[in-house]
Order: structure tokens, then sequence, then C-alpha cells
């Protein structure tokens, strides 16, 4: 486990809109501990045969995510969240595989599990979740269809996790603002309306604008839920992981003085920071090593620490799957730049150990990798390719 302190400082600026004493706004009165994890990416045993031609298939082919381990991962976040006991569970979107309504209304009794124990669990969707084309399900050697999730059922299915007990509300998207305590609200910032994909509608800016402006008056912190990154986490592969409109909700953001979102979509462990705003991305807790996080937030402390931890099941398992994703991509550019096999398995092996730890947030293991025999080798041999430029990205901005 990695414990990261980061110290939030926030803008002292848009006249009165900023409550002068920002001490006193920033500050809790008791401790809070959030637990958060994002894309569960939960398909229901009902809709695939594990033994059929397509699955195989889409096992190949997926992004090395151990898709046939979602209800163990599921009843292991439970089994965590009540052994935590936060005072709230965040599930930051993409809670589907592909948008099957029967694996939303499959997870629902395990979420009341956690709320029977007296544990706030907070939702929302995820682009995976809301009308996507490819609800699928898997026997024999070709997909079938399966029922849809549209903004209404999901609002409705999940009504207990957030919804319900909204304090605010958006007409035109699933975000909503939740009160955790007086002095601490979550807004959750939907960027999924099939009419308005990978953005924030300026209708409901206009309303989230509303919403912080509420927030200053009763001098509650705000930190944000959000599927999409709102900050750039790597360079190379951003389009279509941060919001579209990123720009503009982070100038909302710090014009109100929030410090803190949390995101997901990117399956990415990684931090990005901004001025006064952070944006932490969680991992999809569907790849290895199937992670959470907890967020603790300390009685008169304007920062906050961030914990990354994971389940304590299937780790051999999520491991395997990650890294033979990792070789199918990259294996054809290591045969193209290399004839020796000895060569070549010193380059997959490289490739697949930087990716895993990147992807994990293990920097440690990507520092001490930087100086290796195995990165000059990589750079000798795959420097002019996608992957060359991909990896050597990742060292510089950790070790160069």
């Amino acid at each position: 486990m990695i414990r990261i302190l980061m110290t939030c400082l926030f803008v002292l600026s848009c006249g009165g809109c900023v409550m002068e004493d920002r001490k006193e706004e920033n500050t809790l009165k008791e401790d809070v501990t959030l637990m958060t994890a994002t894309d569960l990416h939960y398909l229901s045993k009902e809709l695939y045969d594990p033994q059929s031609e397509i699955f195989a298939r889409l096992l190949e082919n997926n992004d090395g995510k151990l898709i046939e381990g979602g209800p163990d991962i599921l009843n292991a976040l439970k089994e965590e969240t009540l052994k935590v006991r936060p005072d709230a569970l965040l599930l930051s979107g993409d809670l589907t595989f592909n948008g099957e309504l029967t694996s939303l209304k499959e997870m629902v009794p395990v979420l009341e599990e956690i709320e029977k124990a007296g544990i706030d669990v907070l939702v929302m969707s995820g682009n995976h979740d809301i009308l996507y084309p490819y609800a699928a399900t898997y026997f024999g050697d070709a997909l079938g269809m399966t029922e849809s999730i549209s903004p209404d059922l999901f609002r409705k299915n999940l009504a207990a996790f957030g919804f319900d007990e909204a304090i605010y509300k958006d007409e035109l998207t699933l975000s909503y603002a939740y009160r955790i305590r007086d002095d601490l609200w979550i807004l959750a910032l939907d960027g999924n309306d099939p009419k308005y994909p990978c953005m924030i509608p300026a209708q409901t800016l206009k309303w989230a604008e509303y919403v912080l402006q509420e927030a200053q008056k009763e001098h509650a912190r705000v930190i944000v839920m959000s599927h999409q990154n709102v900050l750039k986490q790597n360079e190379m592969m951003f389009n279509g992981y941060v919001l579209n409109n990123h720009e503009e909700v982070e100038a909302l953001l710090k014009k109100y003085g929030v410090s803190l979102v949390l995101s997901g979509h990117s399956h990415l462990q990684h931090t990005s920071v901004d001025g006064s705003l952070t944006d932490v991305c969680t991992e999809s807790a569907a790849l290895y090593p199937l992670p959470y996080a907890l967020v603790t937030i300390q009685q008169g402390k304007e920062g906050f620490a961030y914990e990354r931890r994971h389940l304590d099941i299937l780790q051999k398992e999520s491991l395997e799957r990650f890294e033979d994703n990792v070789i199918r991509m990259v294996q054809k550019t290591i045969e193209e730049v290399s004839s020796d096999s000895l060569e070549r398995a010193m380059l997959r092996d490289f490739a697949v150990k930087i990716n895993t730890a990147y992807f994990s947030g293990d920097i440690d293991t990507v520092r001490a990798m930087g100086s290796s025999e195995e990165r000059k080798l990589f750079q000798e041999k795959v420097k002019a390719t996608f992957w060359g430029y991909y990896i050597e990205r990742i060292f510089t901005e950790y070790c160069d």
C-alpha cells in the first residue's frame, strides 16, 4: 500500500463568490473516510458460457480485465467495505461490463447489504453503462443481444445509492449532490448522457455552479466524483478519457475552491495536479491488482490522504490476465525489431513489467527501472515505434 499525502491549496478569486473565512470553509469538524472504487465492469454469469468460442474471443481481445471474476470481486469489495467501515463507498462509473441491465440488477442486492450496515453507497454512471451499443450475451460462436440500460433505468434500479437522498439533482443528466455530513458534500458530475457524450453540458454546469454556491453558504467542503478525468492522466492517451470540455469544468471547480476530483475511466492508477486542483484516477477494480482506495480528510486540515489498496483475492489470475494482454499487444512490434529469441524475451518482459507497475501505480518500480539495462535495450531497439515513445513518456514523467 502506498500512502499519498496531498496538501491542496485553494484559489482566492472570483470576488464575492468565495467565503472570506476559507479555513472554516475547507476544514472538517470530524475525520471522514471515503472508500472509492471504479470500473468494476461487472458481467452477470447469466449472460455468458465461459466455455464458448465467443467468450474465448472476448477474453483474447479485452484490455486485461478479469471479466469472469466479477461476482467474486464485487463480494470481496463488499466484505472489505464492511470491515473498513468508511463513511461512504463511492463507485464512479462503468459498473457494468457493457451496459447490460441484467448485470446492473444483479449488483443491487450486494450494494444493499452495504447500505443495511449503515454505510452510504454512492454510484454514478460510466460510458459503458448508459445505452451502450454492445450490451450482449456470449454463447456459442456469436454475440447475442440483451437489454441495455437507459438513464431512467439506471436511476430507478440504483435509486437507493445516492439518487433518492440527494440534496440536489440535475434535471438533464444523472448528476447529483449528496451530503455526507453538513460540512462535506459529494458532487457527482455525470458526463455520460448519450446526447452529450464525454462532457458536462452547459445546463449541467450552471446547475453545478448553483450547488457550489449553496455549499459555500453552508461552509461545506465539496469533493467531486466523475467517471471521466477532469485533468489529463496520460499525455498520449487522453482523447476520450478526459472530459471534452474539461477546461470549463476545471475552471468552475477552481473558482469555487474545489480541490479534489475522484475519477476513473482511464483504467490507470495516476494522480494529476493543476494548481489548486488534484484529480486522482483510481485503476479499474477488474484489473490487477483489483484496487480500491481510501480517502481520508482529517479534522481541521485542508489536505487529504489517498491510500491505494487492493482486494486480497484473484491476484495470480488477474496478474496473468494483465500480462497476457500486454504480451498480445507488444509482441508484433518486438518481432519486427529483433530476430534474436533471447533479446525478444527481454524486451517482452520489460514491457510487461513497466506496464504492470505503471497502471497499478507502483511508481517505485517505475523509477527503479529507469536506469536499468533493459530500458537501454528497449530504447535501442524499440525507440522509433509507438511502444518506444509511449514507454519513454512514462520515464519522462517519473524519472528523467
